[in-house]
C-alpha cells in the first residue's frame, strides 16, 4: 500500500511537472510568433522561425539519449533547463526578424536536454506502475503546450509586454530545475549502452514498412500541426483583423480538440481498422485545410480548426499504434519515429511560409492537401503495404 501511494504521488508530480514544462513551451511559441509579427516578419521568415526551433532537437536527440544513459536524466535535464533559462533572457534583445531567428535557433539546441530526460524518466516509471497511466504525462504536457501556454502567452504579451513574457518563460525553466531534483532519479540508469551498441542494427528499421509508413504519416501530420501553430494566428490577425488574444484562441481550441481525440477515439480505431481510420482522418484534415482558404467568413476558420484537430489526433493514434505493434526493438523504433516526425515539424512551417510568400496567405495550408491525397492513394492502392496494415488490424482486434 505504501509503495502504491508513493507511485501514485510520483505520477501526480510528473503530471504537474509536465504541465509546467508544456505551458512554458506553449508560452514561448505563441510569444515568438506574436513578436515576429510585431517585428514585421514576412511569411517566409515566420515559417523559418517556426521551423528552426526543431532543428536543434533533430540534431541532438540521439546524442542526448546516449548522454542520459551515461549520466542519468537529472543531470542532463538540469543543465538543459538552466541553459534554456539563460538563453530566453536574450530574446528581448532581438530587435529584428533575423536576430529573433538566430536566438530561436540557439534555443532549439537545448530542447532535447529537457525533452529526452523527461521522457526517459517517465518511461522508467511506467515500467513499475503499468501502461494504463502511460498517457497521463503526454496529456499533461500537451494540455500545457497547446492550451494553457498560448492563453497565458497572449495575455502576458498584451498586458506586460514581450520582454516580461520571455522572462516568465525563463523563470519557468528555473522552477523545472527544482522539480527535476525531486522526481528524476539521481543515478544513471542500469544497462548503460555505448554508441556502437545503440547504432547496431539500425538498418533493419529502414526495411520495416510499418515503421517507415507510420513515421512518414506522422511527419506529415506534425508538419501540418506546426504550420497551423505558426500561421493560424497570422491569418486571423492579418486577414480577419482579430485581436492577438482571440487569434491565439485558435491554437488553444485546436489543441483541446487534438488532446480530446487522443483520449476518446481509441476504441473507434479498433472498430474501423487502421486503413479506414487513416482515410477518415485524411478526409477531415483535407476538408479543414480547404476551409482555411475560404476567407469570406471567420466561421470557416473555426470549422477548419475543429476538423484539423480531430483529423491530426486520429493520425497520431493510428501511427503510434502501428509502431507499437511492430516486433522491432521499441527503443530504436521510437528513435527513428521521433527523428522522422521531427523533420516534418521543421519542414512544415518552412514550406507553408514559402507558399504564402509566393502564392498568398491562403496557400499556406493548401500546399499540404496534395500530400494527404497522395498518401490516401498509396493506402488505397498500396498492395503489399495495404496487406501489412490489414494484418496489423487483425492483430489489434485479436488483442482486444
Amino acid at each position: 500500500m505504501k509503495q502504491l501511494f508513493g507511485e501514485n504521488k510520483l505520477i501526480v508530480q510528473f503530471m504537474l511537472f509536465s504541465l509546467l514544462g508544456g505551458m512554458g513551451m506553449g508560452i514561448s511559441q505563441i510569444a515568438i510568433t506574436l513578436y515576429a509579427v510585431e517585428l514585421g516578419a514576412t511569411p517566409s521568415q515566420i515559417g523559418l522561425i517556426g521551423g528552426v526551433q526543431g532543428i536543434g532537437l533533430l540534431l541532438t536527440v540521439l546524442p542526448i539519449g546516449l548522454l542520459v544513459d551515461h549520466l542519468g536524466p537529472r543531470k542532463v535535464f538540469v543543465f538543459g533547463a538552466l541553459a534554456s533559462a539563460l538563453i530566453y533572457l536574450l530574446f528581448p534583445l532581438a530587435r529584428s526578424s533575423n536576430a529573433l531567428l538566430s536566438v530561436v535557433a540557439v534555443a532549439g539546441f537545448f530542447t532535447a536536454f529537457r525533452f529526452i530526460p523527461m521522457t526517459s524518466a517517465f518511461l522508467d516509471l511506467v515500467r513499475r506502475v503499468g501502461t494504463k497511466k502511460a498517457g497521463w504525462q503526454r496529456g499533461s504536457l500537451s494540455f500545457g503546450l497547446v492550451f494553457l501556454g498560448p492563453l497565458c502567452g497572449s495575455s502576458i504579451s498584451k498586458y506586460m509586454g514581450f520582454s516580461s513574457t520571455f522572462y516568465f518563460v525563463s523563470a519557468s525553466f528555473i522552477l523545472l530545475v527544482f522539480g527535476a531534483t525531486v522526481i528524476f532519479p539521481e543515478s544513471k540508469p542500469a544497462g548503460t549502452t555505448t554508441l556502437r551498441d545503440s547504432l547496431a542494427g539500425m538498418k533493419e528499421f529502414f526495411k520495416d514498412r510499418n515503421i517507415l509508413e507510420a513515421s512518414v504519416a506522422e511527419a506529415l501530420a506534425l508538419a501540418t500541426f506546426s504550420c497551423f501553430n505558426a500561421f493560424i494566428v497570422v491569418l486571423a490577425i492579418r486577414v480577419f483583423h482579430f485581436t492577438t488574444q482571440i487569434a491565439s484562441l485558435f491554437v488553444s481550441f485546436e489543441g483541446v480538440i487534438y488532446i480530446g481525440t487522443l483520449f476518446t477515439l481509441g476504441r473507434l480505431l479498433t472498430k474501423l481498422g487502421q486503413r479506414s481510420f487513416y482515410l477518415t482522418g485524411i478526409t477531415l484534415v483535407v476538408t479543414g485545410l480547404s476551409l482555411f482558404s475560404c476567407i469570406s467568413h471567420p466561421a470557416f476558420l473555426v470549422a477548419g480548426t475543429l476538423l484539423i484537430g480531430i483529423g491530426l489526433g486520429m493520425f497520431n493514434l493510428v501511427n503510434v499504434t502501428r509502431v507499437a505493434q511492430t516486433n522491432a526493438g521499441k527503443g530504436k523504433s521510437a528513435a527513428v519515429f521521433s527523428m522522422v516526425t521531427m523533420l516534418g515539424a521543421i519542414i512544415g512551417p518552412v514550406i507553408g511560409g514559402l507558399a504564402g510568400e509566393l502564392f498568398g496567405s491562403g496557400s499556406v495550408f493548401l500546399i499540404f492537401i496534395p500530400l494527404y491525397l497522395a498518401f490516401a492513394l498509396k493506402l488505397h492502392f498500396g498492395g503489399n503495404r495495404q496487406h501489412a496494415v490489414e494484418l496489423l488490424d487483425e492483430t489489434v482486434e485479436n488483442l482486444v
